[in-house]
């Protein structure tokens, strides 16, 4: 990284009182701005060169090249030198068991109109059934001015649930409309307050192959009401974020039973030394029991408890999970930084025929944090079950919509 240096090689003296951007071609300049504005009037010889790094990275959309400060003659320029990442793709997906497989394709925007928002179109098909998904989203770039999102999902899926040991249990086929509407309102740069309408409509598909279907379908308005914070740091090799996100469902059913849900999910990333860090995951989820017979169609899968040891077949109502583990650079290439992170893992989940079990495990994998492709991450990895003795692989890719 460069930085402009006085004769006694320290960061230049004065307060700054502008930022320059170069490099910018499709983002809005107040865009990329906005997350630099928090530097305006500080002392230029205390600046934290990895404090503007993290500011800059965290975009998700631009990746910093150089930073120098620079006498303006009333003071210092925050000079940043960027390189925007590819925002438009096609996201192919694919995922595969020994008895499943899975295979789409999705057009993704990650800077829509230059303004961070994000964008996609494209479906998935497999042999448990397709599904379809349009979506947008608009962030919100200052404190005060709210963002939003809408999403549209059709699918029809064979629905085969089964326990840790991936004993089926449950089998039903479903076709299901999905379509939200939500508002962002950021409180302050760390912290944002949302809320969610949704309208949900699932209709069972009867077959001479359902075992222990639901035996209706379910039509659902859900309000949900969030909060969230997060911050994150940059140490020289990797960007760690800390933070939580809470968020209550009030689901009215219109056809099925009404119920409650509380959703909670934290992760912290501590550095120990440069490139090596303490990474903490959790997650939770609570429903009301409705005592009805749709309410298997309510039931979450086990990656709402940030764990990868459970079968993404498996199928509850309550879930508290943990991951502990850390995580080592390993090398840097133009494309992006490559890692290597290991894990024990440990859940609660509780189900009307499962009824409630604690597993736990270790998960190892690889990750690769995209420079030049506007996305967080991929990743691959593998994780075993000491209580059911199963061991679980996977692929993922960083979209966050």
């Amino acid at each position: 990284m460069l930085y402009s240096q006085d004769n006694s090689g320290q960061q230049k003296s004065g307060i700054i009182t502008d930022i320059a951007f170069t490099g910018l071609k499709r983002t809005q300049p107040f865009i990329a701005r906005y997350p630099l504005e928090k530097f305006l009037g500080r002392e230029g010889a205390t600046l934290d060169l990895n404090e503007v790094q993290a500011a800059v990275r965290d975009t998700g959309i631009l990746e910093p090249l150089s930073i120098e400060l620079v006498d303006n003659g009333h003071g210092l320029t925050l000079s940043v030198t960027v390189q925007e990442k590819w925002s438009i793709f096609p996201v192919p997906v694919f995922w595969a068991t020994p008895s499943d497989y899975r295979l789409g394709l999705f057009l993704a925007d990650m800077n829509a109109f230059g303004l961070r928002d994000q964008a996609a179109v494209g479906g998935t098909y497999g042999t448990t059934g397709w599904t379809t998904m349009l979506m947008y989203q608009h962030n919100p770039y200052r404190e005060g001015i709210p963002g939003w999102g809408t999403s549209f999902m059709y699918s029809r899926r064979e629905n085969d649930d089964t326990d840790r040991n991936q004993i089926l249990y449950r089998r039903y086929t479903t076709d299901q409309i999905r379509f939200s509407l939500g508002l962002y309102y950021p409180l302050l740069r760390f912290m944002t307050l949302s809320t969610y309408v949704s309208y949900t409509d699932i209709a069972l598909i009867h077959s001479n192959l359902d075992y222990n279907s639901p035996g209706n379908g379910a039509r659902l308005v859900s309000l949900s009401p969030g909060f969230s914070m997060r911050t994150s740091s940059w140490d020289g090799f990797l960007l760690s974020q800390r933070g939580f996100s809470l968020i209550y469902y009030y689901n009215a059913a219109i056809l099925g039973a009404s119920y409650h849900q509380v959703d909670f999910r934290a992760f912290f990333e501590q550095p120990v030394v440069p490139g090596f860090r303490l990474v903490l995951r959790s997650g939770a989820v609570w429903e009301t029991d409705v005592g009805s017979s749709t309410a298997p169609l309510y039931e979450e899968a086990p990656q709402m408890a940030q764990v990868d040891i459970l079968p993404m077949s498996f199928s509850a109502r309550h879930y508290a999970g943990f991951s502990a583990g850390f995580e080592k650079y390993i090398f840097k290439i133009p494309w992006g930084t490559l890692s290597v992170i290991g894990s024990w893992q440990c859940v609660f989940s509780n189900g009307p025929i499962s009824g409630a079990e604690f597993d736990n495990g270790p998960s190892a994998g690889l990750r690769f944090y995209l420079s030049r492709l506007a996305l967080p991450a991929m990743g691959v990895g593998l994780a075993y079950n000491m209580n059911s003795g199963l061991y679980q692989l996977g692929f993922n890719m960083g979209m966050s919509f």
